[in-house]
């Protein structure tokens, strides 16, 4: 067992969403407390307070801010500041930011670390970015700078305010959502820092590892379209591992009659009526997609021997302010990668929420050690407690030195009570508009094109097998 909070779990859920940094969602969290939340684990030293890394409301003083003239960058020039808000907002606030920021590698080393030579300030990029996405309208760009109000996203706010969220998780590398899902699955992107040109990937996955040591797996996904995760690995689309992926009717089904597997893996829908929360994708609708899974955990037969992991796949070139550390290359395949990079340090800050009733209300964690969380330690997780043997884990230097999540869960009995969870902070109607496709999307038209032509072949030659061989014709 893994000796701490994940003996007393036997059902792991995790929830990916898309394209939300940490600001972008939850900075203003705590802002309410002046960033104090009751619980920190680790504890502070020396008797300190608690601190939640968040962000404080707009003021000539706040430290939170990015220049929205590029002449900052090229000509050492004063910045225009344009602050870090609380609420977005404008005639469409769910829709906030309303086209899609850039997300590609390049774009996000700009992000983090300035154009190349840089020696200023990290983080400082963002907004300069944005203004390249629509740069007729450089006056619009400044809504990359509101940050949803805990109000205004009130279901994930209050799971995290009533469990535990992590102020310290990034995402796995600064690149977009394949490679980060990729990391999520299989504990490296094969050094691909990008969605396009290849969006599938033929690396072992935790569903492999699993299958082969007899623990019980399911990918459940919000759309009749193939789930992200089967779709983007094609050993996955072997018909044989049909049982496996289902709707999420059968989701709440699983969770009403305790029929649940140890690992589950919930998706929303990313191209059909969108609920992703990928910008501009109504955040909204994601959090209503988040309610659905939250009352159907809470409202299960194992709610008492539940773990709800809910978390964002990269950051979608929305706003944030810490820096990302170093990170340990995967592999050597990915040292370097695509385009030189070396998978040495880690993409920005996405939310991170954990759920159970083992869990204390008011809880703000982050990694006990050096090496900070990120997704790969959901992976890790999964290695101790369920005691996946060495030879049989996934083969990645990342695993090996991410930190695991069990010592969230310090109670040793269940909460008795249950909090009230609701959508409060939406609009009453969707806002509905025409949204260009984004690159996900185009991706995984792409990867749909590819098992369509896979699976043509594969008739083809059931096809031949079925043929007859020619009749030799009668000697005279």
């Amino acid at each position: 067992m893994a000796g701490d909070g994940m003996d007393r779990i036997k059902h792991l859920v995790v929830v990916m969403m898309e394209n939300r940094s940490f600001d972008n969602l939850l900075g203003f969290l705590y802002a309410d407390v002046n960033n104090r939340p009751p619980i920190n684990i680790p504890a502070p030293s020396g008797g300190g307070q608690p601190t939640f890394d968040g962000l404080v409301d707009a003021s000539p003083d706040s430290p939170f801010w990015n220049p929205s003239n590029p002449e900052y960058f090229t000509a050492n020039a004063p910045p225009v500041k344009v602050f870090a808000t609380q609420g977005t907002k404008g005639t469409s606030p769910f829709l906030s930011p309303n086209h899609d920021p850039h997300e590609e590698f390049d774009n996000i080393t700009f992000q983090i670390l300035g154009p190349q030579g840089w020696t200023g300030p990290k983080m400082m990029g963002f907004l300069v970015d944005y203004i390249t996405t629509d740069p007729g309208h450089p006056e619009n760009a400044n809504q990359l700078m509101d940050c949803y109000s805990p109000g205004q996203v009130s279901v994930i706010s209050q799971l995290a305010r009533n469990y535990a969220v992590c102020d310290r998780w990034f995402c796995s590398t600064p690149n977009q959502t394949l490679p980060n899902r990729a990391f999520m699955h299989a504990g490296t992107s094969m050094g691909r820092v990008n969605n396009q040109p290849e969006p599938l990937y033929d690396a072992e996955t935790v569903f492999e590892m699993l299958e082969a040591t007899g623990h019980s797996w399911k990918v459940y996904n919000d759309t009749v379209l193939m789930s992200l995760a089967r779709l983007q690995f094609p050993q996955l689309w072997d018909p044989l591992l049909q049982p496996h992926f289902h709707r999420m009717e059968e989701f709440e089904e699983d969770c009403r009659d305790g029929t649940l597997p140890e690992y589950s893996f919930v998706e929303p829908s990313f191209q059909v009526a969108p609920n992703d929360e990928h910008p501009p994708h109504d955040v909204s609708l994601g959090e209503q997609f988040l309610l659905r899974v939250w009352k159907a955990v809470s409202g299960g037969k194992d709610w008492n021997s539940m773990l709800l992991v809910i978390t964002f796949d990269e950051h979608g070139g929305c706003y944030d302010h810490v820096e990302p550390p170093a990170a340990e290359p995967p592999d050597a395949q990915s040292n370097p990668g695509e385009g030189g990079f070396g998978f040495n340090r880690f993409g920005v800050r996405v939310p991170a929420v954990l759920v159970s009733p083992y869990i204390e209300a008011g809880t703000v964690f982050r990694s006990p050690g050096d090496v900070p969380y990120d997704h790969t330690s959901i992976l890790a997780t999964i290695r101790d407690w369920l005691e996946i043997p060495v030879d049989k884990m996934l083969n990645s230097a990342r695993i090996k030195k991410a930190p695991t999540f069990g010592n969230v869960l310090t109670r040793s009995t269940p909460r008795a009570e249950l909090p009230v969870i609701a959508a409060t902070g939406g609009p009453a109607k969707p806002t509905t508009r025409f949204i260009a496709v984004n690159d996900l999307q185009k991706a995984m038209l792409m990867a749909h094109g590819k098992r369509y032509l896979h699976n043509v072949g594969n008739l083809a030659r059931l096809k031949a097998l079925r043929t007859p061989p020619p009749r030799k014709k009668p000697r005279r």
